[in-house]
């Protein structure tokens, strides 16, 4: 190759690296303040910084068997690993980080979060979505003679719920009215607003009067739904899970609280709804959720279901005309359950409820799209990693790359002499490439990527070292200078391809079975390898090859 390209090739590959470092606007999926997305311009700023360089968030996951042992646990948290990404790449995060740790953790970095808590939800929520209808059958009216002698036999005369019932008659249909007033329209174009139905929304029961099962519940203003004192809802809680609760609950039904909260005068109720524990379909043939917002019933979600569901939704809705279907994400219903007014098909929307805003929305849409969770999840490990800490970080890196740079500088100049000042014209073009190739390919700068890069400095000096040598040999036996270099770089070649692929494939290595931190030294050093045998094998060559043309009669090179 001609001396003219190879400049022209060396001033191309600068003027790639300075635009790849750069800051542009950039058109990109955005999260905006009132938590929907969009795609706005962003001015996007090349090597953006790691967890260990912003501050945010480390999250570690392990499998929660608290409720029983989970089979194949290692395969299900491979699911589990698939349903976070999905969940935390759309979580609006520059460069997060979820990978498995081990056959037992995950690990969740998100960089520069500022709400670690809806974070934390948003990754560990289960996201079991199902419809359910509501009991007509009184089951549970039928059995609160059973529930009460069974709260008798275990010895339960009193306790927190005693004599918290909620007052007259007339009190019940204040609160089921009240929830009832914009909530009962939860579905999009496939239903119908939920007309008034006399024979199910005006019969707001009295109290049901009895043991101390009994006392805790207030009859609502639907079939199947019930108010319990938010004040007594964790001993209602934990009356259910008890097992002899359980064995006396109505066969085929199960009992979920509502999401919602009701106020009647200083007091505030929880709505709890007797359901079929047979749903009639689950959110596993959901393939998108939207959030939205509806002048008449605020903020909603509005779902689609697959070719599949829609038909399973079509036929299981027409069964169930004029009954109530609640919505249940992770054991919650969602809202007031709806009046099934036509068969619904692949379209329906979920009201948020009360003091709900965009964002809970855009969370739960984001649930509901990634899909739920194939075994519950806790945090074992929560690390919240402040800014100070990044600002520290970035000044040792600084700070010992600097001082690694100078001591390679000083070497090399008082060993090579002029040699040594092309060897450090290369270094610099190095830096500036390993930069540029970094900055293309979106890479994030982390700590431990700081010490890859130094490390690559050491990586290069030694090819240039190599060629050095051979060149000093190719001078000790006599031949020319323009020869002496020919023949260095020649002999030189081998080694230094043998050295430079043998640490890319550990890189590569790195990279592929390691975390953040180790992925983001592979990084680094891969890219600074690449670099290397650039600057040292084509750009120091380039130079040598400009001084020959400027110096023809040399006959003795500083080396």
């Amino acid at each position: 190759m001609t001396l003219k390209y190879r400049i022209l090739i060396v001033v191309g590959l600068i003027v790639a690296s300075v635009f790849a470092l750069f800051p542009r606007n950039v058109t990109e999926r955005q999260r905006r303040p009132d938590g929907s997305f969009g795609y706005d311009t962003v001015r996007r700023v090349p090597l953006k910084r790691g967890l260990d360089l912003q501050g945010g968030m480390h999250l570690a996951l392990e499998v929660d068997e608290s409720r029983g042992e989970v089979p194949q646990k290692s395969e299900a948290l491979d699911r589990a690993l698939k349903v976070v990404r999905t969940r935390v790449e759309g979580f609006g995060v520059s460069e997060p980080l979820v990978a498995k740790s081990g056959n037992d953790r995950i690990i969740v970095e998100l960089p520069g979060i500022d709400d670690p808590q809806r974070a934390q939800e948003v990754v560990q929520k289960s996201a079991f979505l199902q419809f359910q209808i509501t009991d007509e059958t009184q089951a549970l009216e039928k059995a609160l003679p059973r529930l009460d002698a069974a709260l008798r036999q275990r010895g339960t005369t009193s306790g927190p719920g005693a004599g918290s019932a909620v007052g007259p008659a007339g009190a019940a249909a204040k609160p089921a009215d009240t929830a009832g007033g914009g909530l009962q329209s939860l579905f999009t174009r496939d239903t119908t607003k939920v007309a008034t139905d006399s024979a199910k929304q005006d019969t707001a029961a009295a109290p049901v009067v009895g043991g101390q099962f009994s006392k805790l519940v207030q009859q609502g203003g639907m079939p199947g739904e019930y108010y319990v004192a938010q004040t007594d809802v964790q001993t209602m809680e934990s009356y259910l899970s008890s097992p002899d609760i359980q064995a006396v609950l109505p066969p085929g039904k199960v009992i979920r609280f509502g999401s919602d909260t009701t106020s009647l005068g200083n007091k505030t109720y929880r709505a709890m709804y007797v359901l079929d524990a047979r749903p009639i379909i689950t959110g596993e043939f959901l393939t998108d959720a939207q959030p939205n917002t509806s002048p008449s019933e605020g903020t909603i979600v509005e779902f689609e279901f697959n070719n599949e569901g829609g038909r399973r939704f079509r036929n299981e809705t027409a069964k169930h005309i004029q009954d109530f279907m609640a919505i249940v994400l992770d054991d919650r219903v969602m809202g007031r359950p709806p009046v099934i007014q036509s068969a619904i098909g692949t379209r329906g929307q979920i009201t948020m409820g009360q003091g709900r805003d965009l964002q809970a929305a855009s969370d739960l849409a984001l649930v509901l799209r990634a899909g739920s969770l194939p075994t519950p999840l806790k945090v074992a490990e929560v690390r919240n990693i402040g800014a100070s800490l990044g600002k520290d970080s970035i000044e040792s890196g600084i700070r010992a790359g600097l001082v690694a740079i100078g001591i390679l500088v000083l070497i090399i100049l008082i060993y090579y002499k002029f040699s040594g000042m092309l060897a450090i014209s290369g270094l610099i073009l190095y830096v500036l490439f390993t930069l540029g190739m970094l900055a293309s390919f979106d890479a994030v700068l982390t700590l431990p990527g700081i010490a890859g890069f130094v490390l690559s400095l050491g990586v290069a000096v030694d090819a240039n070292v190599l060629i050095f040598e051979r060149i000093r040999e190719e001078l000790d036996r006599g031949k020319t200078v323009r020869l002496a270099i020919d023949e260095g770089f020649g002999h030189a070649m081998s080694a230094i391809v043998d050295s430079n692929v043998t640490a890319a494939l550990t890189a590569i290595v790195l990279y592929q079975f390691g975390t953040g931190p180790v992925q983001g030294f592979a990084v680094t050093l891969l890219a600074g390898i690449i670099a290397s045998m650039i600057s040292s094998i084509f750009v120091v060559r380039t130079f040598y090859m400009v001084w020959l043309n400027r110096a023809r009669t040399a006959q003795t090179l500083s080396i």
